[in-house]
């Protein structure tokens, strides 16, 4: 057992049989179960909002995501010797999805499938869990405050030590303002549809921004006078690139115009809890299951989108087998059904050349001066693969479009 790990282990209530290292990570195996250590660098409120999103897909039956385990004081991290924040969560023994086994693909997707189902309902319940658990922690830190100030503490040292909201301080000091308390319970959030159209609409957003993105790079490498052979390349194919986003920007925005004006909307059906990473890592296959790992990136919207990229990737590794993302989509359609609209709203993600603007953004804000040889690799895989792509597509709009 690591010693530098061993003040983070004894705030948990477990018992360490063994461990080993994982991905950036520790892995434990504990008497209550498979458990993993990571080190923790996102946001806090971040890590509280996942906490409340598991427990609610736990309370609807949901039991293969990596929880979150809180340690004996109740916080969801814990700094070793050094400071370093460390998260604990359950952790399951099995393998990570191969992308190139068709039976293992089909699992993952539909995994991916009954999770959106969950994701559904606990959508509806997220904002309230949310609110509720904001204001359970106020209520604990102005109990928190009231004993320091019982205990002397000075005003500025309190306000630095719990971080807390002037309107806590105020409730603490029993001086809150009742008008400021009434606006606060007062302001409502956006109706539901509003924000369903406006999650809607950030796909469309995202391509126009990467668009100026590509257009911006593009006009960078123009001026560089002196061109390697990643640049020369990326100039010579740009034009057909640029003119493809520009292409799905425009479809798209008809597409969900169309839903926005239509009685039935058909995104309505697909709103939901969407994981945001769902790829091949952060699904693993174990004997009695399929366990989703890696909330960091979760959201509410389109659950299409999490399909999208799996299906995306499966086609990358796969030389964009048409037969396959047949299959993913008719493994997905067995537990959520699949219309018209929906897949002409993903050919639309699938026409899009993310590929091609990820390599041009990681150049564009990578040091120049030693720019990798890998850079031109992947743009020569990516300019090899379009003629699979495009053979896919077509077959695509044939069978789902017409």
């Amino acid at each position: 057992m690591s010693e530098k790990l061993a003040e983070v282990y004894e705030q948990y209530d477990m018992e360490i049989l063994s461990t080993k290292k994982g991905r950036g990570a520790t892995i434990l195996n504990t008497t209550d179960g498979c458990r993993i250590l990571e080190p923790f660098r996102g946001s806090m409120i971040r890590l509280e909002q996942e906490y409340v999103l598991k427990q609610l897909f736990l309370e609807e039956g949901c039991a293969n995501l990596d929880y979150l385990i809180p340690n004996r004081e109740g916080m969801l991290f814990t700094c070793d010797k050094y400071r370093q924040p460390f998260v604990l969560k359950k952790h399951f023994e099995g393998n990570e999805c191969d992308m190139h086994n068709p039976s293992e693909i089909l699992r993952a997707v539909t995994a991916l499938a009954r999770f959106h189902i969950y994701g559904k309902r606990v959508a509806l319940k997220f904002t309230g869990a949310w609110k509720t658990a904001q204001q359970e922690k106020e209520k604990k830190r102005i109990a928190e405050i009231r004993r320091a100030i019982v205990d002397g503490e000075e005003l500025e040292k309190l306000t630095y030590i719990y971080e807390i909201s002037q309107n806590a301080l105020e409730e603490a000091l029993g001086t809150e303002k009742e008008e400021a308390g009434k606006a606060a319970e007062n302001q409502a959030a956006p109706p539901d549809k509003e924000r369903e159209r406006a999650e809607d609409r950030e796909i469309e957003n995202t391509f126009i921004r990467h668009n100026k993105e590509l257009k911006k790079i593009n006009g960078y490498i123009m001026k560089v006078k002196r061109k390697n052979s990643f640049e020369a390349l990326f100039l010579k194919v740009f034009p057909d690139y640029y003119r493809q986003g520009a292409d799905c920007v425009e479809m798209l925005s008809r597409i969900l115009g169309e839903q926005e004006n239509s009685s039935a909307n058909a995104f309505e059906s697909h709103y939901g809890i969407c994981h945001g990473s769902y790829n091949h890592h952060n699904v693993i296959l174990c004997e009695e299951g399929e366990a989703i790992v890696h909330f960091e990136r979760f959201s509410r919207g389109n659950q299409l989108n999490d399909l999208y990229q799996f299906a995306r990737k499966a086609m990358e590794k796969n030389h964009f087998d048409f037969g396959l993302l047949t299959e993913i989509f008719q493994a997905y359609a067995a537990e959520i059904g699949l219309l018209t609209e929906d897949y002409h709203y993903m050919y639309v993600l699938f026409s899009y050349p993310e590929k091609f603007w990820k390599i041009a953004n990681s150049y564009y804000n990578t040091n120049k001066a030693f720019l990798s040889p890998k850079y031109l690799e992947k743009l020569e895989t990516v300019i090899l693969q379009e003629a699979e792509k495009r053979e896919m597509l077509a077959a695509y709009k044939e069978k789902y479009i017409g």
